[in-house]
């Protein structure tokens, strides 16, 4: 399978939300088009609804490419989990959308580390609205909020997955995700699945050598997820050790640009926020014993969950491949981080190195479903 440019992408990522948001914003029946103008509002709807299969009628030689339609399924995989979440939730969405905002405003850990995702928040509510203001609809913020992190995690996995595995283990790992997904977001929140896409989203820059963009990206990260970076940034030694060489000059700067934003973003935020309470992020505050054996008590249903495909990875994988190489330290560290930094006492959020294990199970399976040349050169053994 061919892996998808960056342009491309982004591409996808930035077209669907801005459908996602034209969808929900043109919803001006029940505000400006009182009594039977009403039908004029029903008939936009069915338009669009008939819409997308002229298109796809239009354009269907080009899902001959398995790329194109991977990334159209990861779009659309991105839409049903972001309303099932807002189903889940729909009671309570006023107060979750509250909630979010005010880490605009407080000297919290949170006001700390997610200021950016606050902001992108803020601008959301301001374009469309909520309960709060006349005719805005908290739904549908929601849903245009939360999609533009599903999207870009679902693509993120996808585009990494065409770089490590043959075809079939794409599809597999892209589908055993979802899985992982719908089970992160059973409590109402999608924050796992978000800090799981954007690790992926850096492994998937800087193995495919877009050391620039993975900077940038890395940097924008760092105001909401430190930890993703810094985890991220150990694949630029982890890659070369599987392939028996030193790093690279423009590796190690890389690594070293990753690793220091990592550290002086949330450094110069605290700097910025001098009230902030960030003990609970700091190892030299840690309750190491206490948290510790929390923590892996916590985890019992995320390992029965992981099961199965713990199984597969166990009973077909004999030898280190590219695959792990890339995705397993990774989610060590990032994993590593959680346990002794930050509070574990959510069994979701441990939804990124689920997202590890299931690249390496899906890389086992799918060698057994494609025998022989069907598995790529990249992830024969050492």
């Amino acid at each position: 399978m061919k892996t998808p440019s960056l342009a491309l992408v982004l591409g996808f990522w930035v077209i669907s939300n801005v459908l996602v948001i034209a969808w929900w914003w043109a919803d001006i029946s029940d505000r400006f088009l009182p009594g039977v103008l009403r039908y004029a509002g029903i008939a936009f709807f069915v338009c669009a609804a008939l819409v997308p299969l002229y298109l796809l009628f239009k354009v269907r030689r080009s899902f001959f490419n398995p790329v194109v339609l991977g990334l159209l399924v990861c779009c659309c995989l991105a839409i049903s989990i972001t309303a099932h979440e807002a189903n889940l939730l729909r009671e309570r969405l006023q107060f979750s959308l509250d909630h979010e905002r005010e880490f605009l405003h407080v000297d919290a850990v949170e006001g700390v580390m997610r200021p950016l995702i606050a902001k992108i928040t803020e601008i959301y509510v301001q374009i469309l609205g909520d309960d709060h203001t006349r005719g805005g609809s908290t739904f549908h913020t929601h849903i245009v909020v939360n999609y533009m992190f599903d999207s870009l995690s679902f693509l993120a996995v996808f585009a990494l997955a065409t770089l490590l595995l043959s075809p079939t283990a794409s599809w597999l790992c892209l589908l055993t995700f979802a899985f992982y997904t719908q089970i992160a977001i059973y409590p109402g929140r999608m924050a796992p699945v978000f800090i799981a896409g954007g690790l992926f989203w850096q492994l998937y820059l800087l193995v495919s050598r877009r050391y620039l963009v993975a900077i940038i990206s890395g940097l924008i990260i760092s105001f909401g997820r430190t930890d993703v970076v810094f985890a991220s940034a150990f694949v630029l030694l982890s890659l070369p050790a599987f392939e028996r060489r030193w790093p690279t000059a423009i590796e190690w700067v890389t690594f070293g640009l990753l690793v220091g934003i990592s550290v002086a973003v949330p450094k110069t935020l605290i700097w910025m926020h001098p009230g902030t309470d960030f003990r609970s992020f700091l190892i030299t505050h840690g309750d190491y014993f206490t948290k510790l054996v929390g923590n892996l008590l916590a985890m019992k249903l995320a390992v029965a969950i992981a099961s199965p495909v713990l199984a597969i990875a166990v009973v077909r994988t004999f030898a280190l491949t590219r695959t792990m190489a890339v995705v397993i330290p990774a989610a060590l560290v990032h994993v590593g981080i959680v346990f002794i930094i930050a509070d574990f006492s959510e069994t979701r959020l441990i939804i990124p190195a689920l997202g590890a294990l299931t690249f390496v199970a899906s890389e086992a399976l799918g060698s057994m479903l494609e025998p022989g040349d069907g598995r790529r050169d990249e992830t024969t053994s050492a």
